[in-house]
């Protein structure tokens, strides 16, 4: 069995405890003379939402999955897969657009409506990052005291894949920038953002004009918070960053004027490395994206 069949596997395996647990629980609580058998309600449907880097990937395995003809006791299991940005899937968490059971429902005796929002809420969830499902931890918190994404044992948020974090810039930049900085890091493109002459002052050519960040949007794709939260850490020189680094007012100056060379944040797409790729310069000179990009 492949990497991608045994990971794919045991995200299915996770969400159908749930539903065996809840069978488990009908089954104990009939009376003793009657017969231990479990109702056939239909297809159990199993709601994957999947980050749109490994939606294919994900979507070929859960093909291949419901082409088996898995059962769990007598009903046929069929995985659906939702492709979704993270940012979008935490806004609709954050909003409770799923629709979460209150904390005090009977699980045993749903209303129809309950039975509705309990189909839409998904039954696992591939995000972008493993910060954005705590993310959505904190607002379920407040509104039902407890997590709703597990944080510990066997069923715990854990990576299935990574994506490296890389400098994209344009051979002609790059070249430039080297030969004055030597290697391009977020201090560098600070200074080159900075640059009141623009390129004739970092010794690129006239034509070039100012130099120009490439960040993804941080409202439509998480490279663009992973890009600030890197050039944090080479400002800080170090790899964890608190609250109050972010908040402070030297370092929100010096972030100011660093993404003050983004050409425009709100027409930026959630496609920033394609845009990149396929408008070249008009987009920016390079930046840091994801290799998933």
């Amino acid at each position: 069995m492949n990497r991608t069949r045994v990971i794919f596997i045991v995200i299915v395996v996770a969400a159908l405890a749930i539903v065996g647990m809840a069978a488990l629980v009908r089954l104990l609580s009939d009376q003793p003379s009657s017969p231990l058998v479990v109702e056939q309600r239909g297809p159990v449907n199993v709601r994957v939402l999947t980050a749109l880097p490994v939606y294919d990937w994900i979507n070929e395995a859960a093909k291949q999955f419901n082409a088996e003809g898995h059962e769990l006791d007598g009903n046929p299991i069929q995985v659906e897969i939702i492709s979704m940005d993270g940012l979008s899937a935490l806004g609709k968490f954050d909003r409770d657009e799923f629709g979460a059971l209150p904390p005090d429902v009977d699980l045993e005796n749903l209303t129809p409506e309950q039975e509705q929002a309990m189909e839409r809420f998904p039954t696992a969830w591939i995000p972008d990052s493993r910060y954005l499902p705590e993310l959505a931890n904190v607002a379920y918190k407040e509104r039902l005291g407890r997590d709703v994404f597990l944080t510990d044992g066997e069923y715990r948020a854990r990576p299935i894949a990574i994506s490296l974090f890389n400098w994209g810039l344009y051979n002609s930049r790059a070249e430039v920038l080297e030969q004055k900085y030597g290697d391009i890091d977020w201090n560098v493109i600070h200074d080159a953002a900075t640059a009141a002459g623009g390129w004739p002052e970092l010794g690129g050519e006239p034509a070039w004009g100012f130099f120009k960040l490439v960040v993804p949007n941080p409202s439509r794709n998480v490279g663009g918070l992973a890009a600030m939260i890197a050039a944090a850490g080479e400002y800080y020189d170090r790899t964890n960053i608190t609250v109050e680094d972010v908040v402070n007012p030297e370092f929100q100056a010096w972030l100011k004027e660093l993404m003050g060379a983004v050409t425009d944040f709100s027409s930026s797409s959630a496609y920033t490395a394609e845009d990149f790729a396929l408008f070249g310069y008009s987009v920016g000179d390079g930046g840091q994206l994801l290799e998933s990009d």
